[in-house]
C-alpha cells in the first residue's frame, strides 16, 4: 500500500531540502521514496529551508500485514523510473519488510537506496555521533579502506606535495626573511602532534607567534585576535603560509595532504575524554586540510571539537580519491577568500 505525495501535501512540501556538497544528489533533481511502517519516523525529514533538487514524491506505508505484491509492484524498477523516482529511503531498521532481492534489483536498474542514517549522512555532511544507535554502528562495524586506493593516494599525494613544495619555495624563502626581520626567535618551529594510530610526531609550521607565547607551559586555544601573534604572523596565518612546511610532513609519511587535523597530545587526551569516538580520527593519517575544515569554522573549544569531529568521521566513512580531489579543490577557495583564517 502507498500513499502518494498529493496525500502528504505538508510533508513533501517540507522534506524538499538542499543536500550538502557531499551529497549524491547534488547538481540535478531527484525525486525520491520514502519507506516507514510508522509516521513519527518521518519527523525528522521535516528539515528548514526549500530546494528543488530534493523532492519526496510518494510514502509507502511497511507493515507486517502489507502483501509483499503489493510493495513488489509499487517499488518495481519498471514503476520507478516510470514515474522518475531515481531514490528510495528506507526508515532505520525495516528492511526485514521487504521482498527479498527488491531493493537489489533496484539498485541494478541505477535507482539509489537508503538507510534513513545514511540518508541525513549524505544530506548534512557529518555523521550523527550524538545519535546512540550511529555511534553503536561505527563502534560495532569499524570503518573499512580500500588498499588500493591508499597506495593511489601515496602516490599522488606525494608527486602533488613535492610539486608544491618546489612551486613554493621562493615565497617560503622570502617569508623566512620576514619572520627573522620581525621578531626574536626560530623561522620554523616543531610542535608534538598525534598521528595515525595515536603516535605523536614532529609538526612543522612557519613561526607567527613570539617566542614566550605559553610562558606558563600549558597549552592554550588560538582565538581571533590572538595577541601572541606577531605582525608578520598575523600575515602568514591569515593568508595560510604558514602551513606550507607541512608539506615536509607530507613526504615524509607523518601526514597527507587531505585528513582530520592533527591535535596536540594535550588536547587530544581532554577531548577524547569529553566526547565519543574522538580517538577514531587516528585510524588515517591527520591532513594539511579536511572535509572538516571546509564545512566547519575555527574550532576553540570542546563543543568545535565535536563539530568537526561529526565531519571528520563523514569523512572516514565515505573517503575516495575523487572526494580528496573535491576536499583540495574546495581549500583553494577557502585559502583564496580567507575564511575562517586566525
Amino acid at each position: 500500500m502507498f500513499v502518494q505525495c498529493d496525500d502528504w501535501g505538508q510533508f513533501v512540501s517540507l522534506a524538499q531540502s538542499g543536500f550538502v556538497t557531499a551529497s549524491p544528489f547534488r547538481g540535478r533533481a531527484h525525486r525520491l521514496v520514502v519507506l516507514s511502517s510508522e509516521t513519527e519516523r518521518l519527523s525528522p525529514f521535516i528539515a528548514t529551508g526549500a530546494n528543488r533538487r530534493i523532492e519526496v514524491v510518494r510514502l509507502i506505508r511497511l507493515g507486517e500485514n502489507v502483501p509483499h505484491e503489493h510493495l513488489a509492484s509499487s517499488l518495481s524498477p519498471q514503476e520507478l523510473n516510470r514515474d522518475g523516482i531515481s531514490g528510495i529511503v528506507i526508515a532505520s531498521g525495516h528492511q526485514h519488510l521487504l521482498p527479498s532481492g527488491l531493493l537489489l534489483d533496484c539498485q541494478l536498474k541505477g535507482i539509489e537506496v537508503f538507510k534513513e542514517s545514511s540518508f541525513w549522512e549524505a544530506q548534512r555532511g557529518y555523521v550523527d555521533i550524538d545519535d546512540p544507535d550511529q555511534r553503536a554502528e561505527i563502534a560495532s562495524n569499524g570503518l573499512e579502506f580500500e588498499r588500493f586506493y591508499g597506495i593511489r593516494r601515496r602516490v599522488f599525494e606525494l608527486l602533488l606535495a613535492g610539486s608544491m613544495l618546489l612551486a613554493a619555495l621562493p615565497l617560503m624563502l622570502l617569508v623566512a626573511v620576514l619572520i627573522k626581520i620581525d621578531s626574536r626567535g626560530p623561522i620554523m618551529y616543531r610542535q608534538e602532534r598525534v598521528g595515525l594510530g595515536g603516535r605523536r610526531f614532529m609538526l612543522y609550521k612557519f613561526r607567527s607567534m613570539h617566542t614566550n607565547a605559553e610562558a606558563d607551559g600549558l597549552p592554550q586555544w588560538a582565538t581571533i585576535g590572538d595577541p601572541r601573534v606577531t605582525r608578520v604572523g598575523r600575515f602568514i596565518r591569515y593568508a595560510r603560509i604558514d602551513e606550507l612546511p607541512q608539506l615536509l610532513n607530507v613526504l615524509r609519511g607523518n601526514m597527507s595532504l587531505v585528513g582530520p587535523r592533527p591535535e596536540r597530545p594535550y588536547f587530544v587526551e581532554q577531548l577524547a575524554a569529553a566526547i565519543p569516538l574522538y580517538t577514531l580520527r587516528h585510524s588515517i593519517k591527520p591532513g594539511i586540510t579536511g572535509w572538516a575544515q571546509i564545512n566547519a569554522s575555527y574550532g576553540a573549544s570542546i563543543e568545535d571539537a565535536r563539530l568537526k569531529l561529526k565531519y571528520d568521521l563523514y569523512y572516514l566513512k565515505y573517503r575516495s580519491f575523487v572526494l580528496d580531489l573535491r576536499i583540495l579543490f574546495r581549500t583553494l577557495r577557502v585559502v583564496l577568500f580567507q575564511e575562517g583564517a586566525r
